[in-house]
């Protein structure tokens, strides 16, 4: 079944796949990272995630205090009341993970079976552990962060 999947998403994105694979991938990381950061922004609730950041800093300071002071009882109660606030936030974050994930798994073997060995990007000069010579997923990555953080600007993130 995934099989089927993805050889419907090929056909699909046919028209972009036959471009330049630097320019095909580009275009793809964009899109992909513009919709996961948009589904971010209406899947978790900004005004909870705030509070929950906040109310951890304080947890934070007063578990520190109490660590300092040596006092078992409060450093024990703030630790789990810090274990508890942090699971609320992972709670919120994990609804856009899901379905980002979703997304990743439908397109990114598209790319994968198409792109496989071929250098998308080569470089004038060489990195540490890449090289000179970018392939498609190196590629993806480096234009997705690139992407995600100026849209999380854009957007007030």
């Amino acid at each position: 079944m995934f099989e089927q999947i993805t050889g419907m998403m090929t056909v699909v994105l046919s028209p972009l796949l036959a471009l330049n694979p630097l320019i095909a991938v580009l275009i793809f990381s964009v899109f992909l990272t513009g919709i996961i950061t948009l589904i971010n922004r209406f899947a978790v609730n900004r005004n909870l995630m705030k509070e929950i950041k906040t109310k951890m800093t304080e947890i934070r300071e007063n578990l520190t205090k109490a660590q300092k002071e040596g006092n078992k009882e409060d450093t024990n109660k703030f630790l789990n009341e810090y274990m508890q606030t942090n699971s609320k936030m992972m709670k919120q974050n994990f609804k856009s993970l899901a379905i980002s994930m979703v997304l990743v798994f439908l397109f990114l073997p598209v790319l994968s079976s198409h792109y496989k060995g071929v250098v998308v990007a080569a470089l004038p000069f060489s990195l540490p552990i890449i090289g000179s010579n970018m392939g498609w997923l190196i590629w993806y990555f480096f234009v997705s962060l690139t992407i995600s953080w100026v849209m999380r600007k854009i957007i007030g993130e």
